[in-house]
């Protein structure tokens, strides 16, 4: 017997005996051991080929017959991968409830015999529920399962630490995203089938969460690496989202010149499909790299356009950036009554969505608003709230951002007690970036 039929027979062997509901103790003897059953069933290539044919013997299968049988379990194989193949398409389509009732018709044995992909499926479908700790516990034992399987085929470990990656954003915890996302990284195999490009998903939120976390550099380098790739990538879903990362990094390194260039390529690329939500995200980072330049005409014509695209956008955290950006550029227009409305609509989507960084933005430029309006105590409860919010998630330089806005409102208002706790505050903050970029230098 060669290695990989000693495999395929393995595991042919445990599924009959799971479906004959037989323990490994029921079929073990003086002959054969529960130990040597299981190494037959995991196709550990030094076990004797005659204990292999006892074993059948026990179970009532003709070694002469082993070809076909493995033929048709192959074919009932191919069927069902095509089933898991069918709920996972319904999952991406949101159409998760539909597939999870699929899922729960699936019995016990064929659950065990694809375990990694069932229960990553289950981890999917909890995370369109947002039920976070379920759909972090399935994804986990996905992985669990891929560690025991002999052979893996696929990169389904990589597509489960993105998922649980992604998991840890939307909850807010960015630093243990970035883990993950690392994690998925170095458990890629590059010689495996990646029909999903799960190395340059997993390449572009790597990015994301370090541009989030205030990694500028670190995330300009790490977007240099993946542009490498970008001749190869065919997922207009992978490539958009670099361009809206290269534009936005620009953004905030100033160089307004390179970051309008990109921008305008991303949009060139979008326009030409139907990925809404990251045409939506492109321009809102334009309409902002002019209110930066104080270039406030081409912005409102951005944020024009934006606001005519809202109905197709399906994520709201691009909206909540979009209303933070439109609500600024109103600010400085001097149309306080506008940017008000517009910003209390920011803080309600983001407190909707429990985006905490989004949240800190529409507070900070609220507060702002609400100083330049002379209403210094209302400024005050709005960047009181954002830098609490900063703070908790360990957001340093908006917590920095936050204080400043307060002491400005104190020292206006006259309070020096407060004014001086504020500048405390800046400093411990500013300490806090200062000690995250001295540790993050030494690599």
């Amino acid at each position: 017997m060669s290695v990989f039929e000693i495999s395929e027979i393995g595991k042919f062997i445990r599924k009959v005996r799971k479906e004959r509901s037989l323990r490994l103790e029921d079929l073990s003897d003086e002959q054969i051991s529960t130990a040597t059953i299981s190494n037959i069933e995991r196709g550990v290539p030094h076990v004797n080929k005659e204990k292999v044919y006892y074993l059948m013997q026990k179970l009532g299968l003709n070694a002469n017959d082993l070809p076909s049988m493995l033929m048709r379990d192959t074919e009932n194989m191919e069927t069902m991968q095509l089933k898991l193949m069918a709920i996972e398409s319904m999952i991406r389509m949101d159409e998760h409830e539909k597939a999870y009732k699929k899922l729960c018709n699936i019995s016990d044995a064929t659950r065990e015999e694809y375990a990694s992909m069932f229960h990553s499926l289950r981890g999917r479908y909890f995370l369109k529920t947002s039920e976070w700790k379920k759909a972090e516990r399935e994804l986990i034992d996905s992985n669990r399962f891929i560690s025991q399987e002999n052979e893996v085929k696929n990169n389904l470990e990589a597509i489960n630490f993105n998922y649980l990656a992604y998991l840890q954003y939307i909850q807010n915890d960015l630093q243990q995203a970035l883990i993950y996302a690392e994690r998925g990284l170095d458990v890629y195999r590059e010689e495996l089938v990646d029909p999903e490009q799960i190395k340059y998903v997993l390449m572009t939120n790597r990015v994301i969460y370090l541009e989030k976390l205030g990694k500028t550099d670190e995330a300009l380098k790490r977007l240099d690496e993946l542009w490498v790739y970008l001749p190869i990538v065919r997922k207009t879903e992978i490539i958009l989202p670099m361009y809206a990362l290269r534009a936005d990094l620009y953004r905030r390194m100033k160089l307004y010149s390179d970051a309008i260039r990109y921008a305008r390529e991303g949009i060139q690329i979008a326009t030409t499909s139907s990925f809404y939500n990251e045409m939506f995200q492109i321009w809102t980072i334009l309409g902002t790299i002019y209110v930066e330049q104080n270039n406030l005409n081409d912005a409102e014509t951005c944020f024009s356009y934006i606001l005519d695209l809202e109905s197709r956008v399906a994520q709201k955290q691009e909206l909540v950036r979009a209303y933070c950006s439109l609500g600024n550029l109103y600010l400085l227009q001097g149309k306080s009554d506008e940017s008000k409305r517009i910003l209390q609509q920011a803080i309600s989507w983001a407190e909707k969505l429990n985006d905490a960084l989004k949240l800190s933005n529409a507070l900070i430029i609220m507060g702002r608003l609400m100083k330049t309006m002379g209403q210094q105590e209302e400024g005050v409860h709005y960047l009181v709230q954002a830098a609490q919010i900063a703070e908790q998630h360990d957001y340093s330089q908006k917590q920095f951002l936050a204080c400043y806005e307060l002491a400005s409102c104190y020292d206006s208002i006259g309070d020096k007690k407060r004014f001086q706790e504020a500048i405390d505050q800046m400093y411990q903050a500013q300490r806090k970036v200062d000690q995250k970029q001295a540790l993050f230098d030494v690599w």
